[in-house]
C-alpha cells in the first residue's frame, strides 16, 4: 500500500476588479480614486472630480 502525498498547487492570483461608484450628480460610473468629497457644504457632499468643478 503506498501514500500518495497530493501536492496543492498554489492558487494564481485573482484580478481584482476596480471599485466603481455612481455620480450622484452625473450618473456616470467613475473609478473610486476620481470620486471627491465636497466639504464646503453641509452635509458633505460626494461627488466625481468633474462635478466637483461644476459644483465648486
Amino acid at each position: 500500500m503506498t501514500t500518495e502525498t497530493s501536492k496543492k498547487e498554489p492558487l494564481e492570483a485573482k484580478e481584482t476588479k476596480e471599485i466603481t461608484f455612481r455620480c450622484k450628480y452625473c450618473g456616470q460610473n467613475k473609478p473610486l480614486s476620481e470620486m471627491r468629497r465636497i466639504t464646503r457644504f453641509f452635509p458633505v457632499l460626494i461627488a466625481c472630480r468633474d462635478c466637483e468643478r461644476k459644483i465648486g
